[in-house]
């Protein structure tokens, strides 16, 4: 009697094996074995291009969030682009991974934001571009009509706007008294991220 396996049986015992071995390993081995991370999760938002921009603005704080804020703004135009045109090749998929690209971009900056205030950069000029920007932001995310393709990637993305914008109308409060305050710091620029 001849046995045929289908594919997915085939899958399921290797799996079963590969796991069964690893059990095996004694507990260092195990523990420096290396987890692979799905693509998604280690894919940098910034082209090379755009990341050596940041890199060779290190120590530049205005010019770093302004770069910041037009990457951003770069993601903001093809969602604004995508979301109206349903003839787009594979517009779903597009928006979803420019709704991704924003939130972690707007997480970036906010990042960017936080080391910057905490080394008394004054970062004032780039905010005051900044935060009425940053306010656009929800109302053009919420403009791609729902989908289960991307509605948890743009509900992300739209809480990383709010943050981004509260947090930018906050920071130049806090800069503009600080400032105030602190007249020889003033247009200084900290020790910014590394």
């Amino acid at each position: 009697m001849q046995r045929v396996f289908s594919t997915n049986s085939v899958i399921r015992g290797a799996a079963v094996l590969a796991l069964g071995y690893l059990l095996l390993l004694p507990g260092p081995v195990l523990a420096s074995t290396p987890v692979i991370a799905s693509p998604q999760q280690n894919k940098d938002p910034l082209s090379e291009a755009e990341a050596d921009q940041v890199a060779e603005a290190r120590d530049q704080p205005v010019a770093r969030v302004k770069l910041y804020q037009k990457f951003i703004e770069q993601r903001i135009a093809a969602i604004k682009e995508l979301g109206p045109n349903p003839k787009a090749e594979d517009r779903k998929a597009q928006l979803r991974a420019r709704f991704e690209e924003f939130t972690r971009l707007s997480d970036e900056l906010q990042d960017n934001l936080d080391t910057f205030d905490d080394a008394h950069a004054d970062i004032r000029k780039a905010l005051k571009d900044l935060v009425p920007a940053s306010a656009k932001w929800p109302d053009i995310l919420k403009q791609a009509a729902d989908d289960p393709v991307y509605d948890f990637s743009r509900k992300t993305a739209l809480d990383a706007a709010e943050s981004a914008s509260d947090e930018a109308k906050k920071l130049l409060e806090s800069q503009t008294k600080y400032f105030a305050e602190h007249k020889d710091e003033a247009g200084k620029s900290g020790t910014g991220p590394s």
